[in-house]
């Protein structure tokens, strides 16, 4: 009621003060905008008449934000100086900045992550000792770290790539080596993740071999069947001195270190070598035969590129062998009548023996071998009078047997060669037939200015060519505007073809050998009309193939 009255009479209500910070600002939130709370409720405005559209509803101010101040400026990142992987690297990426890195310390594993074209370079602590080895291992998928010891100025005095197993590598380092730096990376300077370790090494003990061959000659020789085991270091070779009887004697390399690659070497009393081989046992293995050598004293064992290794040399004396039924010279053969069509010979081939065979004059003949015993892989070769290689087959036929047939040979051929890769012994047969008439050779233009009076190639149209040792076919190009390709396919056995793209003078612009195998192909460009395609064999011996013109894909 009291409320009403004062309504009626117009008294104004004052505006009860509020009490607390709640209330106050809810009484702010009631007030209409603009209004305060000292303002007289008079002075608040009036209500819209009814029915007059309702204003929209003034939002208030929005709050302005504080002063947003700038972030500190942050200070640039250092970047680590080129010749160092990291601020905190354990190695250099360069030989010269070995020295500010931490250096290889025994026992103390140091990760290695390479991107590719980069090495890392480590200088060695003085606690590692006179004799030391640094090893890679814990490789990441793919990687086949290589190492290598750097001499004070830089240059390479020890390598090895997978002397630590598998990928892994290994150096066994020495006072002698004079080793400055030690470098790490990876085959073909590809990136790669893996630990590098140094160990200490004790001193290796005096070499219980010759290493001169005045020492051998002064020692006891090499006993049959007596498997002596040789550690080489680099540099260094072993000498051996050799027992009278040598009858069907050879000497072996076997069990050999990881990454080592043998040779031995048969020397006369001047130290002038007889005979070698690297390669002639399995693997990386030799394999030396010491009855065909009469005047050598002493037997030279050493690895390829002088490099540190381990293996057991053996001497071993091979199974008589019955006096062949063939001949093994060209002198011999000159006494040998002609080798006939239809003749076949069984063969047992002692170790780096070979069979020789006269040819009848004007004859052409196939050469083959079949029945090939166990691992045999022969080689045929025909010969001149003067006993040079005119034409050679490896695994023309089945397997790895050979054929070959004189009228393919750029030249008259007087004697067919019979032999087995690798110097091997082993038993074959060798047959021989009458050869089908050799197709002529086609008649084609060997020049531009001969090919130019002639029709030019026609696209996607195929021309069979059987070309002579030394002959040469050339044909014009059609001047269409466009590009094109010239390709060989179906080549006859031992057909190597060579394609070269000649401008309007006879210059070569492009040429291609081996495309497709022994095939060829040359793209052709739009522009540069004239222009002339020649197409030739590769080697001594004739060929014939298809030459075709094609468009390029799209």
């Amino acid at each position: 009621m009291a409320h009403r009255a004062a309504e009626r009479t117009g008294q104004r209500r004052p505006v009860p003060a509020p009490r607390t910070a709640l209330a106050l600002a809810l009484t702010t939130l009631l007030l209409p905008a603009g209004a305060t709370l000292a303002q007289p409720a008079g002075d608040l405005p009036k209500p819209p008449p009814l029915g007059a559209p309702t204003p929209p509803t003034a939002r208030p101010p929005a709050a302005v934000p504080p002063l947003a101040r700038p972030p500190a400026a942050t200070p640039p990142t250092a970047r680590p100086p080129a010749s160092v992987a990291s601020p905190a690297s354990p190695f250099a990426l360069r030989a010269e900045d070995a020295a500010r890195t931490p250096p290889l310390r025994p026992d103390q594993p140091v990760q290695v992550r390479l991107t590719r074209g980069q090495s890392a370079f480590f200088r060695v602590a003085p606690e590692a000792g006179p004799h030391y080895a640094v090893t890679t291992r814990r490789l990441a998928r793919g990687t086949d770290t290589v190492l290598e010891g750097l001499d004070a100025a830089g240059q390479a005095v020890l390598e090895d790539d997978d002397g630590g197993g598998g990928l892994a590598s290994q150096l066994e380092i020495g006072p002698e080596d004079n080793v400055a730096t030690i470098r790490a990376g990876v085959l073909g300077n590809e990136g790669g993740t893996f630990e590098v370790v140094l160990t200490r090494e004790a001193a290796p003990p005096p070499p219980d071999f010759a290493t001169t061959p005045a020492e051998a000659a002064s020692r006891p020789p090499l006993a049959v069947d007596q498997a002596v085991r040789v550690r080489l270091r680099r540099g260094q070779t072993a000498y051996f001195a050799l027992p009278s009887d040598r009858a069907d004697l050879v000497a072996l390399t076997r069990e050999l270190r990881q990454g080592t690659d043998t040779e031995l070497a048969l020397l006369d009393s001047q130290g002038e070598v007889l005979s070698e081989d690297d390669d002639g046992g399995e693997g990386l293995a030799s394999l030396l035969p010491l009855s065909d050598q009469p005047n050598a004293v002493v037997l030279r064992a050493s690895t390829i590129g002088g490099g540190a290794g381990e293996f057991t040399l053996v001497l071993q004396r091979e199974a008589p062998r019955a006096p062949p039924n063939f001949p093994t010279s060209l002198e011999a053969a000159r006494a040998r009548g002609p080798l006939a069509p239809g003749e076949s010979i069984s063969l047992d081939l002692g170790r780096r023996q070979f069979a020789y065979f006269p040819l009848a004059e004007g004859q052409d003949i196939t050469a083959y071998t079949r029945n090939l015993d166990g691992n045999t892989d022969t080689v045929l070769a025909l010969l001149d009078a003067d006993g040079e290689v005119i034409l050679e087959d490896d695994d023309g036929g089945e397997g790895l047997a050979s054929r070959l047939t004189t009228s393919d040979a750029g030249r008259p051929a007087a004697f067919l060669r019979a032999g087995i890769l690798g110097g091997q012994p082993g038993r074959f047969d060798l047959v021989v037939e009458a050869a089908a008439p050799a197709p002529a050779a086609t008649d084609a233009p060997d020049n531009v200015q001969a090919a130019a009076g002639q029709a030019p190639l026609v696209l996607g149209e195929s021309v069979s060519l059987r070309l002579r040792a030394g002959q040469s076919a050339v044909f014009a190009l059609p001047n269409d505007g466009r590009p094109l390709v010239a390709m060989t396919y179906a080549l006859g056995r031992n057909t190597d073809t060579v394609l070269e793209l000649l401008d309007g003078n006879g210059a070569v612009q492009a040429e291609n050998d081996d495309s497709d195998g022994l095939a060829s192909r040359v793209a052709i460009p739009a522009e540069g009309r004239p222009a002339f395609i020649r197409a030739r064999l590769l080697g001594n011996s004739a060929g014939s193939f298809q030459l075709v013109l094609v468009r390029p894909a799209p």
